[in-house]
């Protein structure tokens, strides 16, 4: 039985008053409608394409380590980071921020127009469709480009324990006597230091208080870069690492940061390292110190830990230290608890009451923020570390244990020498 002039009318979205969202919104006829847009194939495609060759030029790149460290790491990379941190350093606020929140908007205000025509019926669906892939994947296509092209190809290097000449140092000793007796000594020695830095940041055993910075945003973070600077020439770092690259920059949304257990990110497009303000004081200087070693070139999680460490311990700043020293403390006591649960819950009890305060502290913080938007986050970085060639995935955070170790047995000791202001 054929369609009446009224079925036929309101089946071409001819009548005025629109159909409601259900299967006609979702099967439209094969005949343009008023607001289809156009599919711009072509010069989409030349985007997507472009995007496309950049990341095989990267790949191919990323085949010789050797060219890699020499040119890439060494030249193009920390010459275009500069330049983006220098064009988006002259602002206080995130750049990066403001361009994730504006990619979203690009993505989804038209998606819901587009929602809102095909329920209209002066939309086809399938059109909505083809604009909205073509759209997202020239998107995704330069984003990875540009990632890649300024930062990504990092993740190609050799690691900092062959970069350094370090090897000798790295082999676990086969008595697992003598691997909880070095253990053991370090954690010991972390203690000490941890303590001693709280009392010489605050002149008390406990402030009563969760503890916090004692300088404002930009004295710390010229703290955080001064100890970068020893860092890399006590540990005689490469010299693309020895520049600075801006200051550190607190992000606005740190409530969804906090949801999201996220403590910083680095931001390749624009060259910032970036924090959340919300996270616990104490553990703010390494958030800082470790996204700006991201920003100097080190891609590996576990490296940029370490080296943030490297530089906390090596600032002026008392509380700067303090912050090192406890981040390393509460790592190597986790190893420690694995093989010898007595002497590391020993070592514990010798902590300070504010600093025992500040541990608490930042556990709760972050126990609250456990949920579903947090395991989201967690598996997202996952894959992105395991993409990029990080087996380890997110438990690559952890493994600075074994650098700090390494360091150690490398230095004779994981505090360092008398070089260091306040020790």
């Amino acid at each position: 039985m054929g369609n009446t002039g009224e079925e036929t009318q309101a089946l071409h979205g001819q009548n005025d008053q629109p159909l409601p969202i259900g299967v006609f919104a979702l099967f439209t006829p094969d005949e343009a409608m008023p607001k289809d847009r156009g599919l711009y194939v072509k010069r989409r495609g030349i985007v997507i394409l472009a995007g496309l060759l950049v990341v095989v030029g990267a790949w191919g790149v990323a085949q010789s380590p050797q060219f890699v460290e020499n040119v890439y790491a060494q030249g193009v990379s920390p010459l275009l980071t500069r330049g983006l941190s220098a064009a988006t350093g002259f602002l206080a606020t995130s750049v990066a921020e403001l361009l994730m929140l504006l990619a979203g908007l690009w993505v989804l205000l038209p998606a819901l127009y587009a929602f809102y025509n095909i329920a209209r019926r002066r939309r086809r669906m399938l059109n909505a469709l083809a604009c909205g892939t073509l759209r997202g994947l020239m998107l995704a296509s330069v984003t990875v480009a540009l990632f890649y092209l300024f930062w990504g190809v990092n993740y190609a290097r050799a690691p900092l324990v062959q970069r350094l000449d370090w090897t000798e140092h790295s082999a676990q000793p086969k008595d697992a006597e003598a691997q909880r007796e070095e253990l053991q000594a370090l954690c010991e020695a972390l203690v000490q230091a941890a303590n001693d830095s709280y009392l010489a940041a605050f002149s008390s055993k406990d402030i009563g208080r969760p503890s916090a910075p004692l300088t404002d945003d930009a004295s710390l973070d010229a703290g955080i870069d001064e100890g970068l600077d020893r860092a890399a020439e006590d540990l005689k770092l490469d010299e693309a690492f020895r520049h600075s690259h801006g200051r550190a920059k607190p992000v606005a949304l740190s409530s969804l940061m906090s949801r999201f257990q996220i403590a910083g990110f680095y931001s390749p497009w624009t060259g910032e390292a970036n924090f959340n303000m919300e996270q616990p004081g104490h553990q703010l200087p390494l958030s800082i110190a470790h996204e700006k070693c991201h920003q100097r070139g080190v891609t590996s999680e576990d490296e940029a830990n370490f080296l943030g460490f490297a530089a906390c311990v090596r600032a002026d700043d008392p509380y700067v230290r303090y912050a090192g020293y406890l981040f390393a403390q509460r790592q190597l006591l986790g190893e420690l608890l694995a093989l010898d649960g007595e002497a590391a819950g020993e070592l514990v009890a010798q902590r300070l009451p504010g600093v025992q305060r500040d541990v608490d502290t930042a556990r709760e913080f972050w126990l609250r923020h456990e949920g579903a938007l947090a395991e989201a986050s967690h598996a997202v970085n996952d894959a992105y570390l395991k993409t990029n060639g990080v087996q380890a995935g997110v438990r690559s955070y952890g493994a600075s244990a074994q650098l700090l170790v390494v360091y150690a047995r490398k230095q004779g000791g994981i505090v360092p020498s008398g070089k260091v202001p306040g020790h």
